[in-house]
C-alpha cells in the first residue's frame, strides 16, 4: 500500500480537491456521529477564506493511486484541518498525513480541535484530551475535544 502512497506540498491548483474531499467527508464520514443539521452546516466552504487559510498554513496533500486521498493543514503547533476522502478511509492516509507532519516538526507538540468523529483516531496517535467543548458553527452547536501530542 505505502508505494501507492506519497505526500507533497499543497500547490493552488489544489483547492478545488481539497474542497470536494472536505465536502464528502464531511458528508459520508462524519455524517455517522452528527445530525443532518450539523452536518449541513459544517459542510460549507468560503472559499475566499480557505484559500487565505491555505496560503498561511503549512499544507500537505496524499496521492493514493493517483488521485488526491487527504490533506492536512497546520498553523504553528495547530492542527487546523485534517481530512481523508471516504473511499480511502482506514488505509493509514491520515496516519501517513500526520507522521509526515511530526517528521518535518520533530519538536513541535501539536495540538487539534478533534470532532467525535477524529477523537479515536488523534488518541490512537497518542493524543489525550484536554478538554471536552461544545462549538457553534453556522448556527449548530458540536461536541468536540481540544487534544495535544503526549510528551514522548
Amino acid at each position: 500500500m505505502m508505494n501507492q502512497l506519497y505526500i507533497r506540498d499543497y500547490c493552488p491548483d489544489d483547492f478545488g480537491a481539497l474542497c470536494a474531499l472536505f465536502l464528502r467527508a464531511v458528508r459520508e464520514t462524519a455524517s455517522r456521529d452528527y445530525s443532518p443539521e450539523q452536518v449541513a452546516a459544517w459542510a460549507q466552504i468560503d472559499e475566499s477564506l480557505w484559500r487565505k487559510k491555505f496560503s498561511c498554513s503549512d499544507v500537505s496533500v496524499a496521492i493514493y493511486q493517483g488521485d488526491v486521498a487527504g490533506f492536512i493543514a497546520v498553523q504553528n503547533d495547530y492542527i487546523d484541518l485534517l481530512y481523508v476522502s471516504p473511499e480511502c478511509a482506514r488505509r493509514g492516509i491520515a496516519t501517513a498525513l500526520l507522521s509526515h507532519l511530526q517528521r518535518q516538526h520533530p519538536q513541535t507538540r501539536f495540538r487539534v480541535e478533534a470532532s467525535i468523529t477524529a477523537r479515536p483516531f488523534f488518541q490512537q496517535q497518542g493524543y489525550w484530551v484536554v478538554k471536552a467543548q461544545q462549538v457553534e458553527v453556522r448556527g449548530r452547536v458540536f461536541t468536540n475535544y481540544v487534544m495535544h501530542k503526549a510528551s514522548t
